[in-house]
Formats: C-alpha cells, sequence, structure tokens
C-alpha cells in the first residue's frame, strides 16, 4: 500500500527512527546495567574468597567452619553462600552442604576451569550462579583451596526488571511520540494546507487571477507561496496575451473572410456556363466556411476563457431537443443510410441555454455521422437521475484507440490527421462540447472501443 498522506509519512519515519533509537538506547542501557550489576557482584564475591583466602592461614589447627563463620559474619552473609575448602591434597575440610552433592561437583568442576576470575554457571534446579577459586600457599606449597559461589538471582531479577520497565515504556513512549507529532505536524502544516485550498479554490472557480494568501513563517512555506504566486502571475499573463491576441486575430479575419466570401459569391454568378471555373470558386466557398466555423469556434473558446461567456438560460425539453437533433442526424447521414433511434422515458425539463446545448449535440452528432460507416446506427437518449440528467450520443463508428481517449477534449488534437482532414474537422468541436458542458455546471465523459463505436455521456445538473 501506497501512503500519500504527509503527515502520515512523517510520523511513520519519525515513530520508526524513535523506535531504532529507542532499540539502541534500550539495548545499550541494558548491557551497561548488566555490565555494572555484574561488576557488583563479582567485586563482593572477590570480597568473600579474599576475606577466606586471609583468614585461613591465621587459624591454624582451628575449625574451618569456625573461619567461614567469621566470614559470613563479618560481611553479613550465611543464606545461600556456597563455600568448599580442601586442602593442598584436595582433602575437604569444609562444604556449607547448601547444594546436593552433584550439583556442588558441577560447580567447582566449572570454578576450577576459571581459577582467578569468577565464572558463571547454570546447575540443575537451582539456576544461574557466579562462582570464584581462589588458591592459598604457604613456603611455596598449595595449602588450601577455596571456593565460594553465590546464586546470580538478584542480579538476573534486576535485569528482567529493567527489561520489564523497557518493554512497558516502548508502547507508551510510541503513544505519546505519535499524538505529539501528529499535533506538530498538524500546526507545521497548517498553512500548506490553506496554500492547497486556496489553489484548489483558485482552479474550482477559474479565477486564475486569484492568489494564494502567503503565511509571514519565514520558512521555506512562504518562500513556496512567493514562488507559486509569481509562476501563476507568469501563466496569468501569458494566458491573458494568448486569450487577446486569439480574439484580435479572429476579430481581424472574419471581415476579410466576409468580403472574400461575397466576391466568390458573385464570381459565382458571373460565371456564364458550369464548369471548371465554378467548382473552383465553390471548393474556396467552402474553405472560407470551414475558416469561418474554425474563427467562431475560437472567439467562443476565448470568451470561455476570459470568462465572458454568457449563458441565456431557460426552460428546454430535452425529448423535444433530442427528436430535434435526431431529424438532423437522419438528414446528415442519409447518404450513408444510417439508422437513427431514440431512447428516451418521459419529457424532462432543464434550465440550459437552448442554443449552446443545441451547438453541443449536434457537434457530436455530427462527429458520429462522420465516422460511423454505412448502414451504421447512431443513438441518442436521455435520462434523469437524482439531481442530474444524463443525454447520451452513441454511434457504431470506428471507435477511438484507449491512447487516444484521454487526449481527446483537448484543443486541435487529431486522432488521425489524414481521416480528420478526409471529413473537414479543425480540432475544436469536442473542445466546445466540453467548454459548454462545464459552464452549464456539468460533464462529459467518452466510452470508446476500437473498432466498436463510441458513446459521449453528458450529465447535466436538473436544476
Amino acid at each position: 500500500m501506497t501512503v500519500r498522506n504527509i503527515r502520515v509519512r512523517l510520523i511513520t519515519w519519525y515513530v520508526v527512527s524513535l523506535g531504532l533509537v529507542h532499540g539502541v538506547v534500550g539495548t545499550s542501557l541494558y548491557h551497561r546495567m548488566s555490565a555494572r550489576l555484574y561488576g557488583e557482584f563479582d567485586e563482593q564475591l572477590a570480597a568473600y574468597t579474599g576475606c577466606l583466602v586471609e583468614l585461613l592461614p591465621q587459624h591454624k589447627g582451628i575449625e574451618v567452619g569456625r573461619v567461614v563463620k567469621e566470614m559470613a559474619d563479618l560481611h553479613g552473609v550465611e543464606r545461600e553462600l556456597y563455600v568448599h575448602i580442601t586442602d593442598g591434597a584436595g582433602k575437604t575440610l569444609y562444604d556449607t552442604a547448601v547444594l546436593p552433592l552433584d550439583v556442588s561437583d558441577t560447580l567447582r568442576v566449572s570454578a576450577e576451569a576459571g581459577t582467578g576470575r569468577p565464572v558463571s554457571v547454570r546447575l540443575p534446579h537451582a539456576g544461574r550462579w557466579r562462582a570464584l577459586r581462589q588458591e592459598v600457599r604457604e613456603d611455596g606449597r598449595l595449602a588450601y583451596v577455596g571456593t565460594v559461589a553465590m546464586p546470580l538471582r538478584g542480579v538476573q531479577e534486576g535485569l528482567w526488571h529493567l527489561l520489564e520497565t523497557l518493554v512497558i515504556l516502548v508502547p507508551i513512549i510510541f503513544l505519546v511520540a505519535s499524538i505529539g507529532a501528529w499535533v506538530l505536524l498538524n500546526r507545521a502544516l497548517a498553512p500548506l494546507r490553506h496554500m492547497i485550498d486556496s489553489a484548489q479554490a483558485i482552479q474550482a472557480d477559474n479565477v486564475v487571477d486569484r492568489r494564494i494568501p502567503v503565511p509571514a513563517t519565514g520558512d521555506e512555506v512562504e518562500r513556496l507561496a512567493n514562488t507559486f504566486n509569481e509562476m501563476a502571475g507568469r501563466l496569468h499573463r501569458s494566458f491573458a496575451q494568448m486569450r487577446q491576441f486569439t480574439s484580435d486575430a479572429s476579430h481581424e479575419l472574419r471581415t476579410p473572410l466576409a468580403v472574400l466570401k461575397g466576391e466568390i459569391e458573385t464570381g459565382i454568378s458571373a460565371c456564364p456556363v458550369p464548369g471548371r471555373c465554378q467548382e473552383t470558386l465553390q471548393n474556396c466557398m467552402t474553405e472560407i466556411d470551414r475558416l469561418t466555423r474554425l474563427i467562431d469556434g475560437l472567439l467562443l473558446l476565448s470568451r470561455a476563457d476570459g470568462g465572458r461567456l454568457e449563458l441565456e438560460r431557460e426552460s428546454v425539453s430535452l425529448s423535444r431537443l433530442i427528436h430535434e437533433m435526431a431529424e438532423d442526424a437522419r438528414l446528415l447521414g442519409e447518404a450513408k443510410q444510417l439508422e437513427v433511434d431514440v431512447v428516451n422515458g418521459r419529457d424532462i425539463i432543464v434550465r440550459a441555454d437552448e442554443m449552446r446545448l443545441k451547438q453541443l449535440l449536434l457537434n457530436l452528432v455530427d462527429n458520429a455521422v462522420k465516422y460511423t460507416p454505412e448502414r451504421g446506427r447512431i443513438i441518442l437518449g436521455y435520462w434523469a437521475s437524482d439531481e442530474h440528467v444524463e443525454l447520451t450520443v452513441k454511434d457504431t463508428g470506428i471507435g477511438i484507440a484507449p491512447e487516444h481517449l484521454p487526449h481527446i477534449f483537448d484543443r486541435f488534437y487529431r486522432v488521425d490527421q489524414s481521416r480528420d482532414g478526409a471529413v473537414g474537422g479543425h480540432g475544436l468541436g469536442l473542445a466546445i462540447c466540453q467548454m459548454i458542458a462545464e459552464a452549464h455546471g456539468g460533464t462529459i465523459r467518452v466510452e470508446s472501443t476500437s473498432g466498436q463505436g463510441t458513446a459521449f455521456r453528458i450529465r447535466l445538473p436538473l436544476a
């Protein structure tokens, strides 16, 4: 799953980083505490053993048990203190007998392997113990061997309590950190959210001369807002210049085209007999009509881009409108023997600019006739759903390839240059259809399968 919310991503990174830091710190703390507890335990164990080693030579001939008892009394340890003493020949002089014999033997063997340094031993049914073995020499010969051991229960309990504390703190720390990060990020990203809302409002209202508010944060967000406004200003100026040029050029071209058309009509009338001359002039008239339609389309789009397109809304009967368009389709498709059907239910009245709505549907019907082969079929219909009405123009023509569908409403976009040239298209018809639909607060979409046909669906509000 892709996480797209920046707050979620930042919090995720923050929590993961915090978890890694907590893991490293917790592990380090555990090892440091373990080393400290074991160090203190080993110091205590070495103190007991050292005391025993010092007392043994001073109490020759005295019962060894008294020496051990004096040491235990001195350090205040009696319970769970294991002491085993042998003479130089290996004869046992004393054993505290706090451990079973076989366990005691295991402990002594392990301690012997680490003579002079503490070793840890896991004993059956007795847990982990720490043992230290020391030798006492007199006149260069081995006189005594003392082994002192104590259970590591206290050390293990301390480490276990530390581990429990760390484990309990993990979810608490993560929860508090996540809530804190969410609150802080909400505050930090609030200016960015306001910028997004403002930019979306500008896009929705199509008010290109409006700017987003610049937060006085003095950071990257403020610089981003200024950069956005500067870019929007440049785009606004460029679009304004482009619209002005389109409008001016279209206006300037209409007059000479009208004059040229009149001159050609005069020339056609002056031709003494129909022939090559008249045919050439008729072709010129066709091209002039095409240029005139192109200029009218550019003017219409220019006014819409500049927010100057005014709709004369009135009550329009969709049943009447669709049947009129069906008659136009039959006339346009008569040469191809196209079948034109109307699918509709009850009559629906909408508030719309009837002239513009006719222009929209006529563009779609004209395309359907152009790109539907002989004896094909064109279907016009409308349906009401919730608070909207949907008008459909469907054909059984050549269809549109999937790669062209995302660009079909772009201005001057041609699906097939040679095909469009053959039928006289100029690439503005569908752009005008989209503009008219959006001016009515609606949408237009296309569904098509190459080789099977195309369906255009216009969705308009009922109110």
